[in-house]
């Protein structure tokens, strides 16, 4: 069961990327047949497609008219809803984990967005650049690491040894932050790192998590305690977003596969995504990861890829939804 409070009672459905696409630009049948079922749900107030805060700077990357054309589609299935950014959901979610608040849908979630922000201009230039911008940066920081996994792709690990890599790897995330979080209360500030690159330094994401808890959500020292005390004893476990990207991020590396700047977008997606959605589409490859890593399990959600049995398997699930409510 979902531990986050869904008030409006609807079925939220997730879409990547190559989702929307085959959606709104194939020809498909099973497509067609997904979009009109989706269509009908939302339509019926039974369900909502999100749009994810990526969606706008990956969309850009289109030709013009496709990319406002597809955005125009993805807003009348979105409810009026899209995720907020990573990073505002993981302060949120740290924070009302400490103070007992229930996570809800406005968790994660705006109820009140721009339609169809891509037909202006300046925007369109803006998103485009800034995942221009993002590529570069992504690129530069996996190149080192790519580099070590290239040479180490032979070594081949067992289910086991899988098993304590992926947890190494997720202990020196939670480790980061206990220490940032302990160096905060030991002298009173703490100042965001930098993290270089070529094309300009972007903040430490540990600091910046930091940041917004302290200036957003008026941490105290008592409530960092508690939350140091809370990740030694629990890790991430208990906090969906930083669990879901250090899992993945772990079993990319473990896995010896080259970081892409679509993997690491990918991980954004499913951070914020899977724990409120009861129905997940993404592709083959981040399928089988969430299946091996158990997340579809622990946050209670269907995941399908493009495959042509997964495709007649959502549509037997989202005709259920409808057949449900009737």
């Amino acid at each position: 069961m979902k531990s986050v409070l869904n008030h409006r009672n609807v079925s939220i459905i997730y879409l990547d990327q190559f989702a929307t696409s085959g959606m709104f630009d194939s020809d498909s049948q099973d497509w067609l047949k997904i979009r009109d079922i989706i269509k009908k749900g939302v339509g019926q107030g039974q369900m909502i497609c999100p749009i994810s805060s990526e969606h706008c700077i990956e969309t850009s990357q289109k030709e013009k008219n496709k990319a406002i054309e597809l955005d125009m589609e993805f807003y009348k299935i979105s409810g009026g809803f899209s995720f907020k950014s990573e990073m505002f959901v993981t302060s949120q979610l740290i924070i009302s984990l400490i103070r007992k608040n229930n996570i809800t849908l406005k968790t994660y979630l705006h109820d009140k967005i721009i339609e169809n922000p891509m037909s202006d201009e300046d925007n369109f230039k803006i998103f485009s650049y800034s995942k221009q911008l993002l590529d570069k940066k992504i690129n530069e920081c996996t190149q080192i690491v790519n580099g070590i996994r290239n040479v180490s792709r032979h070594v081949y690990a067992d289910k086991l040894m899988k098993s304590r890599l992926i947890k190494i790897q997720q202990d020196i995330l939670s480790s980061s932050m206990i220490s940032r979080l302990k160096e905060l209360l030991q002298d009173g500030h703490i100042y965001i790192r930098g993290v270089h690159f070529t094309s300009g330094d972007v903040p430490d994401w540990i600091d910046e998590i930091i940041y917004q808890l302290i200036n957003r959500h008026r941490m105290t020292p008592k409530e960092a305690k508690l939350i140091i005390n809370e990740i030694e004893h629990n890790g991430f476990n208990n906090i969906p977003t930083l669990n879901i990207r250090s899992s993945l991020s772990a079993i990319i590396a473990v896995n010896n596969k080259n970081e892409t700047v679509n993997d690491q977008i990918d991980i954004m997606r499913i951070a914020t995504g899977l724990p409120i959605s009861n129905i997940f589409l993404t592709d083959k490859q981040r399928k089988h990861e969430i299946i091996e890593l158990g997340l579809d399990q622990k946050y209670d959600t269907q995941i399908f890829c493009g495959t042509k049995y997964d495709k007649e398997k959502l549509i037997f699930e989202l005709e259920n939804i409808l057949q449900a409510n009737k």
